[in-house]
């Protein structure tokens, strides 16, 4: 069996480091008839700041789908905040992110951004909304960490996303990472390494231990026929990976063994005949992404013309971004254990079975926010705790006490004997009559 890569051609130098793969470029499905087509600047087509802007006007469906804009009320009413997320930093390794519509700690970035991802993904989790399209981001609250890595995916235009460069962005962040106010909590990395390496289990590992969620896409499959846009033509295509194939790709395959990190797929339009993203035994959660809203580069809103595990990526931590700022004193273990169990699937961390390619099922936002869920520490949520009643109940009144209860029941004893006593000398009487009348008897 053949088994293709999606791999960044690089040369020189560059040619023997490990290849990041992003995910967010994968074919193009059928447009289900509950979701509204995307309009607008494809996102993953704006590489350069000076693109006619073609602004979307379609709401986001993922966002429609996922109820956000409902998890978004509850949480500022819990937390009494203006933007649902405030507080809360999420790094986002990736390509830069631009500030514009989103609120930005420059960290590692810088200006001259060429490339979409980075500010794509940001604004799925922390655009600010848009008039014409509405809601942008999931927790336009929070801050975005620009941890930034690369710059292009064309080695001739500048710095590439490596493996090692990955590992030194995720090493150069982590005095900024903790549970703290002001410290980065969650980590986004919606792209992929084909094979685990010692340097970057270590660098996961080290963030999480920090006390970040790190969550990451589980990678995409790329249609052999789906055109690539110019920015794209020096990747090689996803194309050998056989349906059904169970393919673990990094650092999402680090869920396996790292309860802090979360591996997230997509799901598809109705319709479409092939899955998007590599299926894989180590998703956790889904979400729908096709059709999401950002802004690009050039300062725009932008669409997703097709569904992606990088956008899902972004969904998830904008969603933990909710759950965290609503519930400021839980660990990470927690925040996951109520992402996943309340999903439309079973949760592991409840004992319930795991589907093998859509984890433990598609998010609820909602469910997650409001279901009374008691997790502790370690993940392990058990039954719902039962709320004590707010007022006690009213006590039965005491029965007075019946000094003549004994002599009543005597009396009743009493007086059947009597009765009884009387009925047996009325029917002995005419007997006893007859006898002393009988002849011969004086």
């Amino acid at each position: 069996m053949s088994r293709g890569t999606r791999r960044w051609r690089t040369r020189g130098a560059l040619g023997a480091l490990a290849a990041v793969s992003l995910t967010s470029v994968l074919v193009v499905g059928a447009t289900g008839p509950a979701l509204a087509a995307p309009d607008g600047n494809d996102c993953t087509g704006v590489n350069d700041v000076t693109t006619e802007k073609d602004p979307a006007t379609a709401r986001s469906a993922p966002l429609q789908a996922l109820q956000i804009s409902q998890a978004q009320n509850i949480v500022e009413r819990v937390t009494g905040a203006r933007r649902a997320g405030a507080g809360v930093h999420v790094a986002v390794v990736d390509s830069g992110v631009d500030d514009t519509g989103i609120t930005v700690d420059v960290g590692l970035g810088g200006k001259g951004l060429k490339y979409y991802h980075g500010t794509a993904m940001a604004g799925v989790i922390a655009g600010q909304p848009q008039r014409g399209v509405g809601l942008v981001g999931i927790a336009p609250g929070a801050t975005v960490y620009d941890a930034r890595f690369y710059d292009t995916v064309n080695s001739e235009d500048g710095v590439t996303p490596t493996e090692a460069r990955l590992v030194d962005a995720l090493r150069a962040m982590l005095p900024r990472v903790g549970r703290s106010e002001g410290q980065i909590s969650i980590v986004t990395i919606a792209l992929t390494v084909d094979k685990s390496t010692p340097r970057l289990r270590a660098a996961i590992k080290a963030v999480t231990d920090k006390g970040a969620i790190v969550v990451a896409s589980s990678g995409n499959r790329v249609s052999e026929t789906q055109p690539q846009s110019d920015d794209d033509s020096a990747a090689d295509d996803d194309t050998d990976y056989e349906y059904g194939e169970d393919v673990t790709k990094y650092p999402a395959g680090y869920t396996t063994s790292n309860d802090r990190v979360v591996s997230v797929g997509t799901t598809d339009p109705e319709g479409q005949a092939t899955p998007s993203g590599l299926l894989s035994s180590t998703i956790d959660v889904v979400v729908p992404t096709y059709g999401a809203v950002s802004y690009a580069i050039n300062r725009s809103t932008c669409s997703f013309y097709a569904a992606s595990t990088s956008v899902a990526a972004a969904e998830v931590s904008g969603i933990l971004a909710l759950l965290r700022a609503a519930f400021p004193k839980d660990r990470p273990e927690q925040l996951i254990a109520r992402l996943e169990v309340t999903a439309t699937g079973e949760s592991a961390s409840a004992g319930g079975a795991v589907d093998k390619y859509r984890g433990r099922g598609i998010v609820q936002p909602v469910e997650a926010l409001t279901r009374p869920l008691r997790p502790s520490i370690t993940g392990r949520v058990g039954p719902p705790a039962q709320r004590p009643p707010e007022v006690a109940p009213a006590a039965l009144p005491q029965a007075e006490p019946d000094v003549l209860r004994s002599t009543r029941r005597n009396a009743v004893w009493w007086g059947l004997f009597g009765g009884g006593a009387l009925v047996v000398a009325l029917l002995l009487r005419p007997v006893l009559s007859r006898r002393r009348t009988a002849p011969g008897r004086r």
